[in-house]
């Protein structure tokens, strides 16, 4: 046999005595497993190389772990997903009994074997058989003995052979019994106490806690996927959005699996606020607590669900921007508020409950998947969301928000426009804007590179007006627009709309790096022009400056009161960015500043002679050269056209005398005069510059160098809105300051 080789040749053996010697080799070594001829390739059957053991030792039990297709399925992922049940273990045969269970070489094996091996085999069997039994052992081992019997029970079965054990007498039975009882009484004097897990408090019962949903089950919807047979000993809760109570058993909680399952949390972006210890009686009452809540949903077809339709119907049918739902502790009524016009009336006064559970239902039943930052209502705790629904024909998107409050709550809906395949767009020629402005809108449409800046109190139209100057872009087809809201309220088709939902929980800074990267994001994707709903601090702003810088136009919205205010705000407070880029000719395209009024219903508008104090129309001639025999005041008695049936006012008196609204504006294209005065910081001079650009009367349609007041005394004077909207709620006309035109004049 050669030295060099683990295997020998695969050959049939010679018979006789001298067959048991190898024929000589041609060389020094022998074949090589490498140079042995494939098995099967001569056409004989080839036995299994490995031989294979015969066993009936309990197999793993596993069940199927579902996955999705291309999904890789890591070891502890299949652990977890597997419910797997650990094999008996039995003791090593002792040495003497090693020949006792030695199986016998079946018929058809010993058929199988050579002659002369056969002949050897059967010999060793024989011998086997004729060994004398072992003498019975000593007292203490015979005493020890039925303590093994079990196990000799077990291996004997495995191995499919007769187990001969040795004759035990009386005596020996109760010496093993004394020895038995002993050594159980020294095992427990010896236990160590067991682990208990300190610093977590225990859950006595399962009405203790309070949740919004579970996070673990089983199913592929579940936030935290987890087997069957943890789920009897953990459950994760959810109390508001992206916080999470993890409730154990002692047992499982000492598990790595445990500790698994709290990282996979984690990583999903939920944090575990508390662990508690609970038994499983209690965890499988909390589960019983969600099937029982599921079971109770409401469906959308109830009257919590029904009477939520009727008032966004009724709020439709007014033509209403928005639908308040105001709860106070002071009162046993909800009052539901529509804004029509501009103004807040009075639409119902519902009960409580409810309107507790129409809320409940709609935020629940009717919320859009990924907008709402909770599973359920909480009249404690602010919360967003986009409701989808179906309103006579129109598709609309109610854009939710709630509050808590001192002694209540307040539910806000705006009415949003929902069909992406037929969307309404809002034209600014429409929206009661001048020649002169719609003409700089329209240049605003032909730029590359640069930022437009659109500034306005909140509900005056400001992503209304965006959005429209995107629809109007130059050869929109060919371009690649982007928008980034938070959240996105408008179909626009026409564009890759990125919406940003906001948590609850989440902090500015967290908001603002979210906002940022994803604009980051937009820059390495070749974007034609931007519009980004709203400049929030100065790392947005900086990214903003950097886009219009390189060349792509960019629309943005502003927190101001002015245009001014605008700019000023750009290169101070939280944005301050460097007034050298702000300055610079090729970032400020235009600045505005927008407010929406009441239009007067023109069947019953009374003039403003009849309204007004003498005083006051001889200052609005005197001092804004303004010709009053056109003004007209608001009737709010109204008339057939305007009377508004079902609203009231909180005294009383039905909605009437105002039909729809307009838009007053101011707008800019800074000079280069205007952009040495802000690089200066010269703010004073800056307006002076502006404003010294006017060259007609405030009569007059031309808004070049005109402010916003000037473009709402336009109005009045046209006898369009009421003078009386500007003197309460813009500026006094007394405090109000006036600067001459691009001459020198003042008006008369």
């Amino acid at each position: 046999m050669s030295m060099f080789s683990g295997i020998e040749k695969d050959e049939p053996s010679s018979r006789g005595l001298l067959g048991r010697f190898r024929a000589l080799r041609s060389s020094f070594t022998e074949e090589s497993p490498s140079s042995m001829p494939i098995a099967g390739s001569d056409g004989k059957p080839e036995p299994d190389r490995e031989p294979k053991l015969r066993s009936k030792s309990k197999p793993l039990k596993a069940e199927p772990v579902e996955m999705t297709p291309g999904q890789p399925m890591t070891l502890g992922m299949r652990l977890r997903m597997g419910d797997v049940s650990d094999v008996e273990a039995f003791d090593d045969v002792p040495a003497g009994d090693a020949v006792r269970h030695a199986p016998a070489v079946m018929a058809d094996e010993a058929d199988s074997l050579p002659r002369d091996l056969a002949a050897d085999v059967q010999r060793e069997q024989a011998i086997v058989e004729d060994l004398p039994l072992a003498e019975p052992l000593a007292k203490p081992q015979a005493a020890e003995r039925p303590l093994h019997a079990e196990h000799e029970t077990a291996l004997g079965d495995r191995d499919d052979a007769e187990t001969i054990q040795p004759p035990v007498s009386d005596a020996a039975r109760s010496a093993a019994d004394d020895v038995h009882e002993v050594r159980a009484q020294a095992d427990i004097a010896k236990r160590a106490p067991d682990f208990t897990a300190r610093g977590l408090p225990e859950l006595a019962a399962a009405d203790a806690l309070t949740f919004k949903r579970i996070l673990s089950g089983r199913g592929p919807d579940a936030a935290l996927r987890i087997n069957d047979a943890a789920r009897r000993e953990f459950i994760a809760v959810e109390i508001q959005a992206g916080m999470s109570i993890v409730v154990t058993t002692r047992s499982f909680h000492e598990s790595a699996l445990y500790a698994t399952y709290v990282k996979d949390l984690e990583r999903a972006d939920i944090k575990v606020h508390e662990e508690l210890l609970a038994s499983a009686d209690v965890i499988s009452a909390i589960y019983a607590m969600e099937r029982n809540r599921s079971a109770a949903i409401v469906p959308e077809s109830s009257r919590a669900i029904g009477t939520f339709r009727d008032v966004i119907e009724a709020a439709h049918s007014y033509g209403a921007s928005d639908v308040h739902w105001e709860d106070r502790d002071f009162s046993s009524e909800v009052e539901v508020r529509f804004r029509v016009d501009g103004d807040l009336y009075t639409f119902r006064r519902l009960s409580k409950e409810m309107v507790r559970k129409s809320l409940a239902a709609a935020y629940q039943d009717l919320v859009q998947r990924n907008t709402n930052s909770g599973e359920t209502f909480q009249p404690t705790a602010p919360q967003s969301a986009m409701i989808p629904l179906v309103v006579a024909a129109d598709l609309l998107n109610l854009r939710w928000q709630s509050s808590p409050l001192v002694g209540g709550y307040d539910v806000a809906l705006r009415m949003l426009d929902g069909n992406f395949k037929n969307p309404k767009v809002l034209l600014p020629q429409q929206m009661g804007l001048e020649a002169s402005q719609l003409a700089i809108i329209e240049a605003l449409g032909r730029v590359s590179g640069g930022a437009l800046f659109v500034t306005g109190e909140t509900g005056s139209a400001k992503s209304t007006l965006l959005r429209a100057m995107s629809f109007l872009k130059d050869a929109r087809d060919l371009r690649k627009q982007f928008a980034v809201s938070e959240p996105s309220e408008y179909p626009m088709p026409w564009l890759s709309d990125i919406s940003i939902t906001r948590r609850p929980d989440e902090t500015d800074q967290e908001a603002s790096r979210k906002y940022a990267e994803v604009i980051r994001t937009l820059m390495r994707m070749d974007p034609c022009d931007v519009t980004v709903n709203e400049i929030r601090d100065h790392v947005v702003a900086a990214l903003v400056v950097e886009l219009a810088l390189t060349g792509h136009p960019i629309r943005s919205s502003l927190h101001a009161d002015s245009l001014i205010g605008a700019v000023m705000r750009l290169v101070g407070g939280r944005l301050q960015l460097p007034v050298d880029e702000v300055a610079s000719e090729k970032f400020l395209n235009a600045v505005s500043n927008q407010k929406l009024i009441p239009l007067l219903c023109a069947h019953c508008k009374v003039p403003a002679a009849d309204v007004l104090p003498k005083a006051q129309l001889e200052l609005l001639r005197s001092k804004f050269g303004l010709d009053t025999q056109k003004m007209a005041c608001r009737n709010f008695d109204g008339c057939e056209h305007c009377r508004r049936k079902g609203l009231f006012t909180r005294t009383g008196k039905v909605a009437a005398g105002a039909k729809g609204q307009t838009l007053a504006m101011e707008i800019y294209r800074p000079t280069p005069e205007f952009l040495d005065r802000v690089l200066e910081r010269d703010w004073r001079g800056a307006e002076k510059v502006w404003r010294n650009e006017r060259r007609t009367g405030f009569d007059d349609p031309d808004m070049t160098g005109k402010t916003i007041y000037e473009h709402a005394l336009y109005k009045a004077s046209q006898g369009i809105i009421d003078p009386r909207f500007i003197d309460e709620s813009m500026r006094t006309f007394e405090s109000y300051r006036v600067f001459p035109d691009h001459a020198g004049a003042m008006p008369s």
